[in-house]
């Protein structure tokens, strides 16, 4: 950054120019670049529109000269300046205003959430997430009766639960109420990212208790501790996945 002051620039002044001009600029464009990119490849898909560049470009024009898609594109745009990931992030978010400005509406909650994801994390938890959460979808399809185990998985009710940690306790010779029934920080347990993908309301902690009884032994209390990946929210890792192809670290 060229910082040779003028008379009367203080070294403030001439810095915040110099940071908006050589950095800001440089990484909004870019994160613009992919963003447009994902953006227009959703629409040629959508309309077969193929390498026709007139006709993309009259498409496109098209779709945010509406008051709709003007607003639906500037609010996206503003998520991918202020988005943490460089390509993934600005991806998944050019493919999905696409679809909202190709459906004519505004975003719904799930758009919203995604849109977060993709704000929120950057790539390497992007991917670390996908990473996880992918893991866990191939225990559930493994060995079935294992899946009250620590480190086990499974898909009960539209959710996808994994078990962090499995204890039993007799309850003639302790009180439950003596189980750490504490979550930990999964970015220390996992990998980074996870707890960011938490704190958004896609992964959920769960404390699971329960009981039965042994000829002898008396009362056995059962307590669980799971993560809670809602299917509902499913999209999102294929979303990952697909905008994901071709990033390296």
């Amino acid at each position: 950054m060229d910082l040779v002051l003028k008379s009367g620039t203080s070294i403030a002044s001439s810095l915040a120019k110099s940071f908006a001009t050589n950095v800001i600029e440089r990484w909004t464009k870019r994160r613009a670049e992919k963003f447009f990119e994902e953006f227009q490849a959703k629409i040629v898909e959508s309309r077969l529109l193929g390498d026709n560049q007139i006709e993309i470009a009259k498409e496109i024009d098209a779709i945010i000269s509406t008051e709709i898609g003007s607003e639906v594109v500037f609010d996206a745009y503003r998520s991918v300046s202020l988005a943490k990931s460089k390509v993934i992030g600005p991806r998944i978010i050019g493919a999905l205003t696409a679809e909202i400005c190709l459906e004519n509406r505004f975003s719904d909650e799930f758009d919203e959430l995604f849109f977060s994801v993709a704000e929120s994390l950057s790539d390497f938890e992007i991917i670390n997430v996908s990473s996880v959460i992918e893991s866990w979808f191939e225990l559930s399809r493994s060995d079935k009766k294992k899946h009250y185990l620590t480190g086990t998985a499974y898909i009960e009710r539209n959710e996808l639960i994994y078990i962090l940690e499995h204890q039993e306790s007799n309850a003639a010779f302790g009180s439950s109420n003596e189980i750490d029934l504490n979550i930990g920080n999964l970015d220390f347990e996992f990998c980074s990212g996870l707890e960011k993908f938490k704190s958004l309301g896609l992964l959920i902690p769960r404390v699971i208790q329960s009981s039965y009884n042994i000829e002898y032994d008396g009362t056995i209390q059962v307590t669980k501790k799971a993560l809670v990946f809602p299917l509902i929210y499913r999209r999102i890792i294929s979303l990952i996945s697909e905008m994901s192809d071709g990033v390296e670290f």
